[in-house]
């Protein structure tokens, strides 16, 4: 009730500004792209707002979070500087996941453009600094018919400056600071622009950052008791939700029943697998981070170069060549633990943690003219690298197998010891008495002390072909064809240094030994040979998305104040996967990898009907079957080669747990598909009334969508009768926008706005819930929609001359509205992710000239966020804390040179930008504390 009011007042208000008369232009007109022809912001019908070179000078915006805090209606998750994913309009479901961005990642419902070249990539946006950029523009709302899959809420265009024929001039930045209870920060950027002939215009910039770090590693220690594992259901977690019954901890016994149906041992062992006190046998060792206690450990550094060439062919054809090439150097984690102190940016991390992501971009432009039509082809080639190392300890929380690893398996299988005791009943029954710990759990759990290596190369080609008419015309038209090629090859290791100590199964085999853990035969990214000994799960994949579009928007000028424009985009995607998700698991004292217990992602999803079982430590089940083959022939084939252990003195003295839940996970492989494959026809229409050249009126329908993605644990169902589907179907959206364009007070003000419906259907969302599979997968989850007003405005009043103030809002009412999937992970009625139901921010510039005939300014700005959520998936939703954070600048320029002093985040409030709840820890990306510093400007 409270949304909806807040809602109503404002869209009230807003009205009440748009009609309140309309006057000549005179602020700034503001040129944009974003109907792939240059136009000013005020006379297109498109939901645009721009922060142009001068702005992002102005508020000092040199990355992802600085521009990302001046854009209300717009919001990320992420965990830091390479790390992220945009949302506009609240459109948006789940937190990004990195360890499995590639092999699990949603492709992002935001593209992300550098100039002509679509960059969007799952879990990780491209982090291009903004040196040198002209314009930073945000398009709200769909915009797949000319931007194509990914746009479908909305497009971020970072747009660079070209080389400019018309002189030759270069600037110099230096810029220096210091972080309260962190680091100093220093900055360097160099820009050229120099005309070589009469023909050929160059124009390049260098730049580097060095941001220093103010999140402290503080002393921790954990141990493997603190495994979900023994966490009993009914566990209430920091979120306020409680731990299921499928993922309270279990023992062995009774996860055997629980999947078999059956009860096929005569007596149970006395065990409480999540009381402590069952394990007072038991030694848990300490994870301890002493060595790695360091303040202010989260370091950024980026340098960069980017080049440009233009070449003038002819009157009529031109050709723009680009280069960039940028590196990313980040230490330690930007993600804080609130319950070490809610005013320490502090974080307890058991290994170094690092990422290097470098990029190399190639661009080309040519565009002239064929008779009265306009034509460009835009191409594109980038070439990204990265290189991470992340702690994984948290892993702990949620991971219940993760004891498995790193215990003795007298800890985690006590059921094996009771049926292993020698001797009599009588002689059991004493050796309760005794306390020898032959029927409880005992011997050691080795530390926790986690982590993922992971590595990924990323190439992106892209073309498109466009034409346009002329734009004087009254029926003019836009269209062309596009063509995009991702691959994305990815090795994640998942490292448990530990493991070579424990005990398997009582047969004093210490650890993994001389085993050698192979990849399958279809691996890309690794290396010749075998995993290192202590990885214990290897991701090595390769993920291909190859588009289509042929697009097309047409304007008929109706009469003098109307015109109605009517856009299609047929799109043809196809998403492919291949390689493996191969465990270590089951390879204990063999001399060769079984290969088991993993997903060969090559065999699942190569559409041939067969398909190889894999879940079982026991080569001889390996068995391949053919499609048409039935559930009971399925069980005898396994049932044939696994056999059922009775026996006192046997080696599990337990079936081997093939369930009836894995059988029918056999029989839905051998129905995969070979890809996700969409196609389909999108459609937008807007009608726009111009009742005088200094306002617009438009409504719009437009629709949106973005590819699918293949589960690695496709098919793999639950207790609970939950199947994980293969494909992942693309999510739709429809959107219903009345939006304005206004300039009034004579002039003195711009005011921009718009009032929207969005529809999702198939809305989709990343699941982890170890009660369905141990791994990351992906559904259509939910259906919603979202309620809201945006607008921005800028303020010059004749009656202060040298003033200008600014700013923009946005008001969200997110709504799930129906629930797809059978489990309650997700329910009807909760808000969607990154969704504030408002958001602000404004600027008060006021400049003067002084006697000596400098320009002296002062500016104050504020933006603020309300309180939102980290995901749709109940167990891993968390709320992100609303927040509000004022900043000021001031400084002397002239045509030469410039000095400007500025704070940021004056009050240094805790600004939580984001939040993970997905290990059942909280960890918050805060906004980084109070920064003062020095900016100086050198031009020439």
């Amino acid at each position: 009730m409270y949304r909806n009011n807040k809602l109503s007042l404002a869209v009230s208000m807003a009205i009440g500004v748009s009609l309140a008369g309309t006057a000549n232009a005179e602020l700034e007109e503001v040129i944009v792209t974003a109907t792939k022809t240059s136009a000013s912001t005020q006379d297109i019908a498109v939901a645009v707002s721009a922060i142009t070179s001068e702005k992002l000078d102005q508020l000092g915006v040199s990355n992802f979070e600085d521009y990302l805090i001046q854009l209300p209606g717009v919001s990320a998750g992420g965990s830091g500087p390479g790390q992220n994913t945009i949302y506009i309009r609240g459109v948006a479901s789940t937190t990004p996941n990195l360890t499995t961005a590639g092999v699990a990642g949603l492709a992002p419902n935001v593209a992300l453009y550098l100039d002509e070249q679509p960059l969007s990539q799952p879990g990780r946006n491209l982090d291009v600094y903004a040196a040198d950029l002209n314009r930073i523009e945000v398009l709200s709302g769909p915009q797949g018919t000319l931007f194509g899959a990914s746009s479908q809420a909305g497009t971020v265009r970072l747009i660079t400056n070209k080389p400019d024929p018309s002189g030759s001039y270069g600037r110099i930045k230096v810029g220096l600071s210091s972080t309260q209870g962190g680091e100093s920060s220093d900055s360097v950027e160099a820009m050229f622009n120099l005309p070589v002939s009469d023909k050929v215009t160059l124009r390049g910039v260098v730049y580097s950052d060095n941001q220093g770090g103010y999140i402290d590693n503080v002393h921790g220690t954990v141990n493997a008791l603190e495994s979900a594992r023994f966490r009993p259901a009914g566990t209430m977690r920091s979120n306020g939700v409680a731990v299921s019954d499928l993922r309270g901890g279990f023992s062995t016994q009774g996860y055997i029943d629980s999947i078999q149906g059956l009860s096929y041992q005569e007596d149970r062992v006395p065990l409480d697998a999540t009381d402590p006190s069952t394990y007072t046998n038991v030694t848990f060792e300490d994870a301890d981070n002493s060595d790695l206690v360091e303040d202010n450990f989260n370091d950024t550094t980026y340098e960069g170069v980017r080049l440009g060439a233009l070449i003038d062919i002819n009157e009529d054809w031109s050709l723009l060549l680009g280069y960039g090439h940028q590196e990313l150097d980040v230490d330690g984690v930007f993600q804080a633990d609130p319950g070490l102190g809610p005013d320490n940016l502090s974080v307890q991390r058991y290994t170094p943690e690092t990422l290097d992501d470098s990029f190399d971009n190639f661009n080309w432009k040519l565009e002239g003219r064929v008779g009265e039509l306009d034509v460009v082809y835009a191409g594109a080639y980038t070439k990204r690298e990265t290189d991470q190392v992340v702690d994984y300890t948290d892993y702990l929380f949620v991971g219940q197998y993760l004891p498995y690893y790193i215990c003795d398996t007298t800890v985690t299988y006590p059921e094996y010891n009771y049926y292993n005791a020698p001797g009599t009943a009588a002689d059991d029954a004493l050796a309760v008495v005794n306390g020898d710990g032959k029927f409880e759990p005992y011997g050691p759990c080795y530390s926790p002390d986690t982590y993922v290596t992971s590595y990924s190369e990323t190439e992106v080609s892209t073309h498109e072909l466009r034409f346009t008419t002329d734009q004087d015309k009254s029926i003019r038209a836009t269209g062309g064809v596009f063509y995009s090629d991702l691959q994305l090859e990815e090795r994640v290791d998942f490292t448990y240094p530990n493991v070579n100590k424990a005990n398997f199964y009582g047969h004093d085999y210490d650890g993994w030994g001389p085993v050698e853990n192979f990849a399958f035969d279809n691996d890309f990214a690794s290396v010749e040979g075998a995993f290192p000994v202590d990885t214990v799960f290897r991701n090595d994949i390769q993920r291909t998305d190859k588009q289509y579009g042929v697009f097309g928007e047409l304007t008929f000028d109706l009469n003098d104040e109307f015109a109605l424009t009517i856009g299609a985009r047929y799109y043809d995607v196809k998403v492919d996967m291949k390689g493996d998700a191969n465990a270590a698991f089951g390879n204990f004292y063999r001399e060769t990898d079984v290969n088991a217990f993993g997903t060969n992602i090559s065999d699942l999803y190569d559409g041939d009907g067969e398909y190889t079982f894999i879940n079982d430590s026991l080569v001889d089940t390996h068995i391949t079957f053919q499609d048409g083959v039935t559930f009971d022939e399925v069980k005898t084939a396994l049932n044939a080669v696994d056999g059922f252990s009775v026996g006192r003195g046997a080696f599990a003295n337990a079936p081997n747990a093939i369930s009836d839940v894995e059988i029918q996970g056999i029989l839905n492989a051998l129905k995969a598909p070979d890809k996700a494959e969409t196609s389909g026809t999108i459609f937008k229409a807007t009608l726009n009334w111009t009742p005088s050249e200094d306002t617009l009126f438009y409504g719009t329908f437009s629709e949106g969508f973005r590819p699918g993605l293949l589960n690695r644990p496709g098919g793999a169902s639950n207790g609970a009768g939950y199947t994980v589907p293969f494909e992942l179907m693309t999510d739709e959206v429809t959107n219903l926008e009345l939006g304005w364009k206004t300039d009034l007070l004579d002039g003195q003000l711009r005011f921009n706005g718009s009032l929207f419906f969005v529809e999702i259907d198939n809305l989709q969302t990343t699941i982890f819930d170890p009660s369905i599979a141990n791994l990351f997968f992906s559904d259509n989850a939910a259906n919603a929609e979202v309620t809201g007003l945006e607008g921005d405005f800028i303020w010059a009043p004749d009656s202060t001359p040298g003033l200008q103030i600014s700013g923009g809002f946005s008001f969200l009412d997110s709504e799930i509205t129906k629930v797809l999937t059978p489990s309650d992970d997700v329910q009807k009625g909760d808000s969607l992710a990154f969704a504030p139901e408002f958001q602000a921010n404004l600027q008060a510039r006021y400049e003067w000239t002084m006697a000596s005939g400098m320009t002296a300014h002062v500016m104050p700005h504020l933006a603020h966020s309300d309180k939102s959520y980290s995901d749709i998936i109940r167990m891993n939703r968390d709320e992100i804390q609303g927040w509000t954070m004022v900043g000021l600048t001031a400084g002397i320029t002239n045509d030469t040179w410039g000095i400007e002093m500025f704070i940021d985040n004056l009050t240094d409030k805790r600004a939580e930008l984001s939040r993970n709840y997905v290990n059942d820890r909280e960890r918050v990306s805060y906004a980084r504390p109070r920064t003062t510093g020095v900016r100086l400007t050198y031009n020439f």
